[in-house]
């Protein structure tokens, strides 16, 4: 088959964090865009992994262990010749002592955990919501959801790992509650 333009792939991390105390972690985005969850593009050649980490850091401030996905999306834009993928991971905070991001930088106006009750109410604080993904995964896990292993969204030619998905009960923060 002859390409008349070259393709473009836009690759996305997003982070569902969540503490042991039921909380989520929500960052405000600048330019009055709103609460949302950390994540951002994959700059090349580092891993949807590694950019999920690193957007966590940057957005949030906050350090975090992935444990698991929560589901893998794409969209093609034939018009355009463009596909966008997004990875949707549930993590955990390393250290839940760890401050969340109080200052604003070029990255996030600051973060926040917030109780997954108090969720809703984000919507009329400041500028809302950015988009509705940190409502419906929080929901989704609390409801326990099904969490992917990571081995889900594995490399290219990588031998298959025999790893089972589980539920928000068998995550290791919400047997401390």
């Amino acid at each position: 088959m002859l390409k008349s333009q070259q393709s473009t792939l836009l690759g996305i991390s997003l982070v569902v964090c969540r503490n042991s105390k039921g909380q989520y972690l929500t960052i405000l985005e600048n330019g009055n865009q709103g609460w949302w969850l950390p994540g951002g593009l994959v700059d090349p050649p580092e891993t949807f992994e590694q950019a999920a980490i690193r957007e966590t850091k940057e957005e949030a401030s906050i350090d975090v262990v992935l444990k698991g996905i929560l589901r893998v999306e794409n969209s093609l834009k034939p018009d355009q010749n463009h596909l966008r993928m997004r990875v949707i991971y549930y993590a955990e905070p390393i250290d839940e002592n760890q401050i969340p991001k109080q200052k604003p930088d070029r990255e996030t106006q600051q973060a926040r955990w917030v109780d997954y009750k108090d969720l809703p109410s984000y919507s009329q604080i400041g500028p809302g919501w950015r988009g509705k993904e940190l409502l419906e995964w929080s929901k989704y896990i609390e409801n326990g959801g099904v969490i992917m292993p990571l081995s889900f969204f594995a490399l290219e030619g990588e031998d298959p790992i025999i790893e089972q998905a589980f539920y928000k009960e068998q995550l290791p923060l919400s047997k401390q509650k």
